[in-house]
Formats: structure tokens, sequence, C-alpha cells
């Protein structure tokens, strides 16, 4: 199961061939394709008009849910929040059984044209979108980091589990009691549930933002949907320079629940614990070293919580 997650994060099929795709589906030429990240490119066109941005998925994520990442990037132009936008009648297609969704490609300003305080912004963006209701064609469950699981953190976490049964037999003699540690972590850790609800972008970070003459433009909206909201926020809320103006502009907006407040340091730890149980099980010989580190993440975790509570 672990060397499936692999291939789907990593392999995409037919690439050489998505050119030609691209040009039969949009009537456009192509005069230059860009790889941006794994299955995420940069079309430049030959007449010179707006690039786009093309996301292949792997043949191993259903259609529906790029359908579901469509509907939300439709809602949100209806309603003109800051995002990506779908280009053409049909922005989704599909290219040797993997999806393709096409948006427009957002330029980035210099950073002297760009409205101050942009991480402040950020936050406050983040805001707005939790007061929305959810697309109709993508309300599900969401928050987690895509390329890990589809749907909730619990749902990365229950993943996560699965990945260590996997590598169980690969683990270095005398590793026996870092694994059941890890094991049991990952067993207690919070995945959200239970917490106040909403519309969430899965990865709200600002690598996940383009900042404009505007303001910032959030993009890369695969699974967006309805997630414990906290939740969905863990990984820019761990950083060490973002996390504090994200949620100086985010309580400009809205505020956290007691229960939030409570399990913010459990949740910055699943982040981290996530983030650590997949690099042990790409490389099973690091666990014991990896399994000491468990400690040190939850002080960390605990103080910057309390960092982002006194704000």
């Amino acid at each position: 199961m672990f060397k499936s997650v692999l291939q789907q994060m990593y392999e995409r099929d037919a690439v050489d061939a998505l050119p030609r795709h691209l040009e039969d589906c949009f009537g456009i030429v192509v005069a230059k394709l860009t790889q941006l990240d794994v299955g995420v490119f940069r079309v430049d066109r030959s007449d010179k008009n707006t690039p786009l941005v093309a996301r292949l998925f792997s043949q191993a994520r259903p259609h529906a849910l790029a359908a579901g990442d469509l509907a939300v990037l439709q809602y949100l132009a209806e309603i003109a929040y800051p995002a990506e936008r779908p280009f053409g009648a049909r922005p989704l297609t599909q290219h040797k059984g993997q999806s393709v969704l096409v948006t427009e490609f957002v330029t980035e300003a210099p950073k002297p044209k760009r409205p101050p305080y942009p991480i402040v912004r950020l936050g406050a963006m983040i805001g707005r979108l939790h007061g929305l209701p959810v697309p109709a064609g993508a309300d599900r469950p969401a928050g987690a980091l895509h390329h890990f699981a589809e749907g909730t953190m619990a749902d990365e976490l229950r993943a996560v589990a699965s990945w260590l049964g996997c590598i169980k037999d690969s683990i270095p003699d005398g590793a026996a009691d870092a694994f059941d540690t890890l094991r049991l972590a990952v067993a207690d850790a919070d995945g959200g549930d239970g917490l106040p609800e909403a519309f969430v972008h899965p990865d709200p970070v600002p690598k996940n933002v383009i900042f404009t003459s505007a303001g910032p433009v959030l993009v890369d909206w695969t699974s967006a949907g309805r997630g414990p909201r906290l939740a969905s926020m863990a990984l820019v809320l761990q950083s060490g320079w973002a996390a504090v103006p994200f949620m100086k502009g985010y309580c400009r907006v809205t505020s956290l629940t007691e229960d939030e407040r409570t399990r913010l340091a459990g949740l910055l730890f699943s982040r981290r614990l996530i983030n650590l149980a997949f690099g042990v099980c790409r490389n099973p010989s690091t666990i014991v070293g990896q399994a000491k580190k468990l400690a040190a993440l939850r002080r960390d975790s605990e103080a910057k919580a309390a960092e982002l509570l006194n704000i």
C-alpha cells in the first residue's frame, strides 16, 4: 500500500503527449511546457496570451474527485474569491486515464507592488473562507494533504497506520520498541474529529499563494471541501515565520472555540507526526532515531500553540 502512495505522488503517464492533448482539447498551440511541481505544469502559448496551468493527476485518483476540485474553483469564481480560475468551457479533461484540470496562470507581482502584510491578509482570507458555504459539488470530507490521503486529517492518520503495517517486516533488528512507540503515537494522535467544520483549503501555506498587486491569490485547491477548520491550518500554524501573522489575520475575521484552543497543540503535533512517519516509511532504517524525536516534537507543538494562543 505504501508503494502505491509513492506512485500516486510521483508518477504520471504520457507527460510527453500532454501538449498535444491540451492543443486538441483547448484549441491552443503550446509553445512550452514547464514543470512547476509533480503533475503541475505551466503552459505557455504561442499566441502569447495568458499562460495556463495544467494539473495532471495520478491515474489512481478517481475522476469524480477532480470534478469536485473544479466545482470548488467554479464556485470561487462566481463569488470573486481570490483563487485560480478555471480555463475555457471544459477545464476538466482526461489524458491516458488521468484527470487534467486547466486553470489560468496567476502572475506574481514584484514585492514593491504588493499590498503590505501579505501573510496577515492570507490569514484573513482563510477566516472568510471558513465562513462560506461548502459548494454542493464538493461537499466531501477534506483537510488532509491530498498526496497522503483523501478526506480529513483523521483519514491521514488512519492511512499512516496502514503504512506502518506495510513496513513492519522491514524495520531493523532491535527496533521493535521504536516501531511500537511510533505506532502508538499515531493511534493516539488527534485528527480533529468533533471540532467545528467549515469550507477548507487543505494546505493554505505561503507556497500555495501567489502574491499579486491586488493581494494574495490562493492556488492548489485539490481535495478542498468540508472538514475541521483548525486541522486544515495545522501546517501553516507550525511555521516558524508565517504562523503568527497568519493567526493574527485569521482572528480578525473569526475566533477559535475553546475546544479548538485546547486541542491546538495536539493538532500541530499530529501534522509533524504524519510527516515523520512518512519519512520512516520511505526509509525504515531511520525508525530508532526518528522515534526519539517524538518527545521534542510534542514540546515544540505545545510551545507553538502557547505562542499562537497568546495573540
